[in-house]
């Protein structure tokens, strides 16, 4: 008869598996029904089980328990490369199926309970002996998870420990479960691995104890109860040995729940199926009774929790990795990874930073910049080109205190003092003995030399037309904050800016010179110079990049009537750059601007991306990034962590 609703379906089940058999052939039926929840499976499967015994007729060995056998199986069902999964799975510390094996181990075992004897006679035998309670009965008042009878002589599962399976209804169960499977998927980026790892093992914990109520519908034996519940064992354990775990999910779990949508409308539903499962050792019969029960009928001897947590050893939570799949596991390298990378690159930027601001910049403890080298150059312009005024300092204001009096001064300046440096040959050595060598290739700097040209006719033609005009900084930090309707003022104001932004990128083209070359002395002073790298101690620089080069005659002095006179090559350089840099602070080039201020930033990121490697590793940064997360098999409560 093939039944046609579930509720015959499991009276039809109930039938088949009371159905008397030999004990090798009721074992081939238990190990049949684990593989699957679905009542109608189960019945094909008994009646197979049923149909394949009786056709051989021949006396069997004694057959292989079922987690003994399941390798083999599996290995010869699914090929050798899952036959190697399960035996590596095996090999793990505590898993499932070593528990469950040791478990039919031990029940082989345990002897039958001896009936009690001695002193109080046939009453005292009758009632529990010795004129008290046995173990057993005392367990069972205490808890309420067994009932013991009349004569105590078998003890059963109490209907109020088989209820507790069968308390949340499924408009509870779904919505939590949902809510703690996004946790396990996202909690990872918003919690400390001891945070996500308590909250995980609660979810696994959830999710089989709820996969069990299906087992009631039918009076089942203990044996089956407890293999197939080893899982919500291991996890419950875990659960319990955490104090602190209850307060931890209840502390963040509704946080992630209320940044989803979709499961913030169901926050209700959640938190009632979370409150049961923090509270399932707060009524009574507590779930650990309840299990410490079946585990009693089950052997037919007083068992204690201790000792079955003793017997599964499962290990506790993790508190400095994630215990997570593979996926998670993977995300989290990811990300670790990336912070690693960005904190790498700050650090960078920070000291690359730190290195402009000291050697380009005099900066007082308040952070205002000291332009006082100024002097030196207005001084030697006013004596080279205007020397009935040099003595003036009266004039010598006027240029410092109007942008674009000074602007013109210092183009005229880097045109007469330093170009040579960077455009033609130049006389290196003493007065006596000296040569003509090349320092950069013609050319390289060509666009800059064009764009310098270009300023300086620009400002020598709006001072031929405006030969009066008045206009200081403080006229032009307004205008360029804020802007201006005059039309000769803005026309000057479009050459102070362009001319900011001039000297920022024709520094920075400089610096990266200067820094090519101070890496190159250091590796040289370090000791792990090479040969490639020597040979530019001599050879033109014919491009701009960073790598270890250094600027050609770096070490020697420079004849010319200028007042660079008698300076290295590398002091030149390296006081030209300067000066561009504090130019373009003057005129106000943003990008210039902002290298001055931009540690502060990059500090404030670097302390946010340090505390997040932290969360996420439970240790401070290191170029290295080991130890990142622990890999577990999904819902294997044996291999996690370990």
């Amino acid at each position: 008869m093939t039944p046609v609703s579930r509720t015959e379906a499991h009276r039809v089940f109930a039938d088949l598996y009371r159905k008397p058999r030999t004990p090798d052939h009721q074992q081939l039926v238990d190990e049949a029904i684990l593989r699957s929840n679905d009542v109608f499976i189960r019945i094909d499967l008994i009646k197979k089980v049923d149909e394949d015994y009786q056709n051989k007729n021949k006396p069997k060995d004694k057959p292989k328990s079922y987690f003994e056998d399941k390798p083999e199986r599996e290995s010869s069902s699914r090929g050798d490369s899952q036959g190697k999964q399960e035996q590596k799975r095996q090999s793990e510390l505590v898993s499932t199926e070593s528990a469950k094996q040791k478990q039919a181990a031990q029940k082989k075992k345990a002897e039958p309970a001896k009936p009690a004897t001695g002193g109080g006679g046939f009453f005292a035998a009758l009632f529990g002996g010795g004129g008290g309670q046995t173990p057993i009965a005392k367990f069972a008042k205490d808890t309420g998870a067994i009932d013991v009878g009349l004569f105590g002589r078998n003890p059963s599962i109490s209907p109020s420990a088989e209820r507790l399976f069968r308390t949340l209804k499924e408009d509870t169960i779904i919505p939590t479960i949902q809510a703690l499977r996004t946790a396990e998927q996202q909690g990872w980026r918003l919690w400390t691995p001891l945070v996500y790892n308590i909250i995980a093992n609660f979810s696994k914990f959830f999710n089989a104890f709820v996969s069990l109520d299906s087992l009631f519908i039918d009076k089942i034996s203990p044996d089956i109860f407890l293999d197939r519940s080893v899982k919500m064992q291991m996890f419950y354990i875990r659960y319990l040995h955490r104090d602190d775990a209850p307060k931890i999910i209840l502390e963040n779990l509704p946080k992630i729940v209320e940044m989803d949508e979709k499961l913030a409308n169901k926050m209700s539903a959640v938190m009632t199926g979370i409150n049961f499962g923090i509270g399932l050792e707060s009524e009574k019969p507590k779930l650990s009774d309840v299990i410490t029960a079946f585990y009693i009928v089950s052997k037919k001897k007083m068992v204690t929790w201790d000792e079955i947590i003793a017997d599964l050893r499962v290990p506790a939570i993790q508190e400095h990795k994630f215990q997570a799949s593979r996926e998670i596991q993977k995300e989290v390298e990811i990300t670790v990874a990336k912070i690693s990378d960005d904190i790498n690159v700050r650090v960078f930027k920070k000291e690359e930073l730190q290195n402009l601001r000291t050697r380009y910049f005099t900066i007082d403890d308040k952070g205002k910049i000291n332009f006082e080298f100024l002097n030196i150059v207005v001084d030697d312009f006013t004596k080279l080109h205007i020397p009935e005024a040099a003595k003036s300092q009266s004039v010598k204001n006027t240029y410092k205190s109007m942008p674009h009096r000074l602007l013109y001064l210092l183009l005229r300046d880097i045109q007469v003092v330093y170009i040579n440096m960077i455009e033609g040959y130049i006389r290196l050595g003493d007065i006596n003995q000296n040569q003509e060598l090349l320092i950069v290739q013609p050319g390289l700097f060509r666009q800059e030399i064009e764009t310098m040209n270009n300023l300086v006719r620009a400002i020598e033609t709006f001072n031929k037309k405006f030969p009066s005009f008045q206009y200081t900084f403080q006229q032009f930090n307004s205008d360029y904050s804020k802007g201006t309707m005059d039309q000769i003022v803005n026309s000057i104001l479009r050459v102070l800016i362009d001319s900011a932004e001039f000297f920022g990128q024709f520094a920075n083209k400089l610096n990266i010179m200067v820094e090519s070359h101070l890496m190159a002395r250091a590796s040289e002073s370090k000791g792990k110079g090479t040969d490639k790298v020597a040979v530019t101690k001599e050879k033109v620089i014919e491009e701009i990049k960073l790598q270890q080069r250094f600027i050609p005659h770096y070490d020697k002095t420079l004849v010319t009537k200028e007042r660079i006179n008698g300076m290295t090559v590398e002091e030149i350089i390296i006081q030209l750059t300067k000066y561009l840099y504090n130019y373009a602070v003057i005129f106000k080039d943003p990008q210039t601007s902002q290298k001055l201020t931009a540690h502060r930033k990059i500090e404030q990121e670097l302390i946010a991306l340090n505390k997040e490697y932290e969360r996420l590793t439970n240790s401070s940064f290191s170029s290295d990034g080991s130890g990142l997360a622990a890999a577990v098999a999904e819902d294997e409560p044996g291999d996690l962590g370990e």
